[in-house]
């Protein structure tokens, strides 16, 4: 198990979202140095890729462009990945759907499995819901029994479902390389949309790091802004039946055409990412609503199915990065 970094989400409008995923292009969407991990393995030292195709690290990783090429070539081939999330809102999160989430998730993509547990609260003084899927089996956490119960109803993966909840916001995973190299082209497509800013050394836990900076600016679609919509199209321009499988793309279905600025901490080595932060903030039909969303993500590659103990309330892993402060862009 390789350990991107260390340490270790369902509702009708996601479906509404990818069915109006037509309009862009044909298609449009929207949609709903750190501690040691528990094992104490530090980041980036277990193991290696799943699979997949990492770029060795050199000159050019002093040029933004080309690290991220290498990032996207490296993490979207990834056949097998757990994700530790944390999603906060803030400011005016009077229309926000959550004020925080915690997202824990993991993918075999060969193997065509997946596990999902969201944690989640609408309101700062509402009570946590949390839910987990299993082999196909949903299960809830009842607050006031306070026990773990199966709704014995079935669960799916994919973008309609707890598949919305697999990933870091921005990059898809389970790709073959020749299927990589189309995603890339595809979001290459809109000029002026997705641009690596920046590129500069960092450390973190005692090790080096390269820190990559992206930007992602709304564009005009039919009159309407679209962003990370954008990722929607260059997926289902990659992958035939793009809503079979996981792919968390921020903002999806929630004003998904505010600015983005997406920060990966990622291994020099292999360009595979160990931490991300992906920062919105929230424009409503061209106004800014007063709130931001902050999207924490931290990686383990080639580990394997999570074993959850559903015996008591244990919470789920979160990155043990601490938060590294990534502000929204201006609206």
């Amino acid at each position: 198990m390789r350990h991107g970094g260390v340490g270790r989400r369902w509702s009708a409008w996601a479906a509404a979202g990818l069915s109006a995923a037509v309009v862009l292009t044909g298609c449009s969407s929207d949609s709903d140095g750190g501690k040691d991990a528990e094992s104490g393995d530090k980041p980036g030292t277990i193991g290696g890729p799943s699979g997949g195709a990492p770029a060795p690290g050199g000159a050019g990783d002093k040029d933004p462009r080309a690290v991220w090429a290498a990032l996207v070539a490296a993490t979207t081939t990834q056949q097998v990945v757990e994700y530790h999330g944390v999603r906060t809102a803030a400011g005016d999160t009077a229309k926000e759907a959550t004020v925080k989430e915690e997202l824990w998730s993991w993918y075999d993509a060969g193997g065509k499995s997946a596990f999902t547990d969201r944690a989640y609260q609408v309101a700062a003084d509402a009570p946590i819901k949390r839910s987990q899927c299993e082999a196909g089996r949903e299960w809830s956490y009842n607050n006031a029994l306070k026990q773990w119960s199966d709704t014995k109803r079935t669960c799916v993966v994919d973008m309609a479902h707890e598949g919305k909840y697999v990933g870091d916001g921005i990059l898809p995973t389970g790709l073959t390389a020749e299927q990589a190299k189309t995603f890339a082209a595809q979001l290459e497509a809109t000029p002026g949309w997705l641009t690596p800013s920046a590129v500069e050394p960092a450390q973190q836990g005692g090790k080096s790091w390269l820190r990559l900076t992206v930007d992602l600016k709304p564009q005009q679609n039919g009159g309407a802004a679209a962003n990370t919509d954008l990722l929607l199209r260059a997926f289902r321009a990659t992958i035939p039946d793009f809503t079979k499988g996981p792919y968390q793309i921020e903002n999806f279905g929630q004003q998904s055409g505010s600015p983005v600025r997406a920060v990966f901490w990622l291994d020099p080595a292999t360009h595979l990412p160990a931490y991300s932060e992906v920062s919105t903030t929230v424009v409503d039909k061209g106004v800014a609503t007063g709130a931001t969303r902050h999207l924490r993500t931290e990686y383990v590659f080639g580990g394997a199915a999570p074993k959850p103990d559903r015996a008591t309330l244990v919470p789920a892993p979160a990155p043990s990065w601490p938060d590294q402060g990534t502000k929204p862009p201006q609206a």
